[in-house]
């Protein structure tokens, strides 16, 4: 039975720009939007191209994905 990871986001209101701001440590994403749903979103968009970025292109003889399955 596998389960479904779980990344950590933090959000913080910026006062001086007026808007929120998130980060996503363990995947050095920092972003933000104008609202904190809009600021969710965002990070949301950014794991999952994150996770996804260079899927199935050939990084050369020293590289390889490796299936991760959690539980």
């Amino acid at each position: 039975m596998s389960k479904v990871a779980r990344i950590r986001v933090e959000y913080v209101w910026d006062q001086e720009a007026g808007s929120w701001g998130f980060v996503v440590p363990a995947l050095h994403i920092v972003g933000g939007g104008p609202t904190r749903n809009d600021a969710r979103r965002r990070a949301r968009e950014a794991i999952a191209f994150a996770l996804e970025a260079g899927e199935g292109e050939d990084d050369g003889p020293d590289a390889e994905y490796l299936n991760v399955k959690v539980g």
